[in-house]
């Protein structure tokens, strides 16, 4: 697959998505898939080797739905007052075997924004070995230090800080109590849509920004 760009056929089609239903969906398959989901896949693709030139060679992916591609509909079994479906795509790449609690990168792309995120969802014994090195002096503020170079560069919100407590037995004063609150991680934040959305560029223009969080994603890599 070649990706060619998302046209302004497909955003435009995206954008009001959330107010079809099924009906429509299946009536303007065609269109669909030709304006969004053929694109998708091909970014989610393209994006593979970007990312393993810009942030790790470890990056993995899959160019398909329920891999690195999120599927477009809700599921309305949990959220019956949502739209049937998105209004934007989410995709994601990454690192470790279990790419449910691997180091992972994402891009949101919806018609009027796009979204970067890096962080991890902890696997059992992965929330102790975060704790480990967070706590410990000599791993622990290299990713405080890679976490403010992030969060100063994009402005980036830090989520998944759930804990009330710094957990025992570190101390509640300890110098990175906020991470050590974390059930899980995530490092986000958004930029306008660019031009380069409708032509190959738009690849190695999200690669570019994700490349922004390489130290933190190292770093998740390294310890977990």
């Amino acid at each position: 697959m070649v990706f060619e760009g998302f046209g302004s056929n497909g955003l435009d089609m995206l954008r009001g998505l959330g107010a079809h239903d099924k009906d429509w969906f299946a009536a303007h398959r065609a269109d669909y898939t030709a304006w969004l989901a053929t694109p998708a896949k091909a970014f989610a693709e393209a994006m593979i080797e970007a990312l393993r030139d810009d942030v790790s060679p470890g990056l993995d992916g899959q160019p398909k739905v329920n891999g690195s591609i999120s599927p477009i509909n809700n599921d309305l079994r949990f959220a019956p007052d949502k739209a049937p479906y998105k209004d934007h795509y989410l995709f994601k790449w990454w690192e470790g075997p279990n790419k449910k609690t691997a180091p992972t990168l994402w891009v949101r792309m919806h018609p009027d924004e796009v979204g970067f995120a890096t962080g991890v969802v902890f696997a059992p014994a992965g929330l102790d070995r975060w704790r480990s090195a967070v706590a410990d002096e000599e791993s622990g503020p290299l990713l405080a230090t890679a976490v403010e170079a992030l969060v100063d560069a994009t402005g980036a919100e830090v989520v998944g800080a759930e804990l009330k407590r710094v957990p025992k037995p570190f101390a509640t004063d300890h110098p990175r109590a906020d991470l050590l609150r974390h059930k899980w991680l995530q490092i986000r934040w958004r930029e306008p849509v660019p031009p380069e959305i409708g032509s190959p560029a738009f690849v190695d223009w999200c690669s570019d920004r994700l490349a922004g969080a390489t130290a933190v994603h190292r770093w998740l890599v390294d310890h977990l």
